[in-house]
């Protein structure tokens, strides 16, 4: 898959049921740092199903899903498409097709990494508002347990693309060039999912990179089932994350 608006196009089930949302304490913290209110209107760059979208809605801000991919902005629609704060738009980080000077604040959710940064900060600062914000944020997994150690033992060896991959490989030099002439804040909350066997094979399986049939994806199901009976308490295993914020 070279194109990477179209990566999780045959994935978008498993996206919605599997992937970690965000912690409600981001609005908390945009409310103490950069005064966030109900009133600001908020563009969710990359905007996938929602999960972003979402805090901010509960908030009560108009909030624009700017979202390329046709699948990602139906499952976002049909979960969220009765809110009337919501404007779901087809659109890229690039071209969000959104007005000049509109937006109080900009949010990119595990998503900034697929951006062109250069053509991406020209879009934004067009969109931005002279006194607006950014929040480009990740759910970073944490692999210092034994049970998340392994399971990441398993994609650096068996999966090529894996390692080519730029989901996890963001740079926070390129973070804060892109953030810059504003000075950059990060914060960093933490996350978690309580996983049983099901719900850890579609965790996996909504990864971009992770073969979806054949010999390779029966292997590496395999090794992972192994993996989770080996670390399962309860018939429940535990991911741990790290949601990290980088804002002006």
């Amino acid at each position: 898959m070279t194109d990477p608006k179209q990566r999780f196009s045959n994935r978008v089930a498993d996206y919605i049921k599997y992937r970690p949302k965000y912690p409600k304490g981001i609005i908390d913290i945009l409310k103490r740092d950069i005064h966030l209110s109900s009133h600001d209107i908020v563009a969710d760059i990359g905007a996938g199903t929602g999960f972003l979208t979402e805090l901010f809605l509960d908030n009560g801000n108009l909030t624009y899903a700017v979202e390329p991919n046709e699948a990602m902005r139906q499952a976002c629609s049909d979960l969220y498409g009765s809110e009337g704060r919501l404007k779901i738009i087809d659109g890229s980080a690039e071209v969000t097709q959104l007005p000049d000077q509109a937006i109080d604040l900009i949010v990119a959710g595990t998503a900034f990494h697929w951006f062109d940064p250069i053509e991406t900060k020209k879009e934004f600062m067009r969109i931005l508002k002279p006194e607006g914000h950014i929040l480009l944020i990740w759910n970073v997994r944490k692999d210092d347990a034994p049970f998340t150690a392994g399971y990441e033992e398993i994609l650096h060896r068996r999966i090529p693309e894996y390692e080519a991959s730029k989901h996890r490989k963001f740079d926070i030099d390129l973070i804060s060039d892109f953030l810059h002439p504003h000075k950059m804040k990060t914060q960093v909350l933490a996350n978690s999912q309580s996983l049983d066997w099901e719900s850890f094979k579609g965790r996996a399986l909504s990864s971009s990179f992770m073969p979806k049939q054949g010999l390779l994806h029966d292997e590496v199901l395999s090794e992972m089932h192994d993996l989770y009976h080996r670390y399962q308490e309860n018939g429940q295993v535990s991911f741990q994350y790290d949601t990290i914020m980088y804002y002006t």
